[in-house]
């Protein structure tokens, strides 16, 4: 499926779909290509999620009308009056939907069609909801349960639409991402359907209400516990299974889980939620990898010997810029930036 090519649905409204006869066609007399297809939209276009589904249910609920032939109109002047009158519930905002009583251009076993378009809504709550942030993009999204999660640049997120209250509430993750999640557990009972597990290299996070971050780049996951309780799991070849305390930092690297270097403290992980990035015991060489990995630059470091320099304090990060403004002055170096590449240099006198 991650094959199909899609035209260009991310600017379309209510409107721009509900003009569209291949949906139109696919929400009345759909074909397994044509599931496939808008199956495909929603998972790559999820933003046009309520616009779709909007332009389903006016779709089917003009379908329902009594059909009939305007003797006066022709099928282009009764088209013509229908676009008048969408125009007319676009300047209202959508907010009330007016039967369109000329509408005359589909028939058919209504009662079927109504049952197979709950039936494909029903598919499509099974499929996966994907966000993701540009290059030095923070993204915020609202879960299904009202948790917060907040994407650093070049992350991503994914779970299964349809969050049953009897299961655990399930995502995966790339990149770097910072949880506030919602505590649903009732006072005095904990079971499985209460957590919120996050899946990332190959290891899970068990949490119940909690506040943590979670770095995944270049095959190496940091785990920062700010506040609750969270649990870490492997299952498989070295398997493990630790507590984290508030305050806790692991690092997992693929193979081995151990503790983080206790400079690098729990709430500084976060810094960029708060635009801000905490500098203590990040050197030189870690921030070339935050610009790579964060913000879409390829890092040229003839400065080898300034790579393990370590940093200190915390400076503004409104953009790219500032870091390199930093990086400029206190190691006295001087950065050629080329489109999407940078080359750092020792300054010549």
């Amino acid at each position: 499926m991650n094959n199909i090519e899609l035209a260009d649905y991310s600017s379309f409204d209510t409107l721009d779909f509900f003009s569209d006869e291949n949906f139109i066609r696919y929400v009345l007399q759909p074909q397994p290509a044509d599931i496939a297809y808008w199956t495909e939209v929603l998972v790559r276009y999820p933003a046009q999620k309520n616009a779709i589904e909007e332009a389903e249910g006016w779709i089917m609920m003009l379908n329902t009308q009594a059909v009939y032939t305007p003797p006066a109109l022709n099928s282009e002047q009764a088209w013509d009056k229908i676009q008048t009158r969408m125009q007319h519930l676009d300047r209202r905002k959508r907010t009330y939907i007016i039967p369109l009583q000329q509408f005359a251009k589909w028939s058919g076993a209504v009662a079927a069609l109504f049952l197979l378009y709950l039936g494909i809504s029903e598919l499509m709550q099974q499929g996966q909801q994907v966000f993701h942030s540009a290059y030095g993009q923070l993204r915020t999204v609202t879960l299904p349960d009202e948790s917060i999660a907040t994407l650093n640049g070049n992350s991503r997120i994914y779970y299964v639409r349809n969050w049953r209250s009897d299961k655990p509430r399930e995502l995966w993750m790339e990149g770097e991402a910072s949880f506030k999640v919602k505590h649903v557990a009732i006072l005095n009972r904990v079971q499985q359907a209460d957590s919120f597990r996050v899946h990332v290299n190959g290891i899970d996070l068990t949490v119940l209400g909690t506040q943590f971050n979670v770095k995944n780049r270049r095959g190496k996951t940091e785990i920062s516990l700010v506040q609750g309780s969270l649990r870490i799991d492997k299952s498989g070849i070295n398997a493990f299974s630790r507590m984290m305390r508030p305050g806790d930092v692991f690092v997992y690297d693929g193979n081995v889980l151990h503790k983080g270097l206790q400079q690098r403290t729990a709430r500084a992980s976060q810094s960029w939620t708060r635009k801000e990035l905490d500098l203590d015991g990040y050197t030189l060489g870690d921030i070339a990898q935050i610009l790579e990995d964060t913000y879409g630059y390829k890092v040229t470091l003839n400065a080898a010997d300034l790579s393990a320099r370590k940093l200190s304090g915390t400076i503004p990060l409104g953009s790219a810029d500032d870091i390199l403004f930093v990086i400029e002055k206190v190691f006295n170096v001087s950065i050629i930036k080329n489109k999407n590449q940078l080359l750092i240099n020792h300054k010549t006198n």
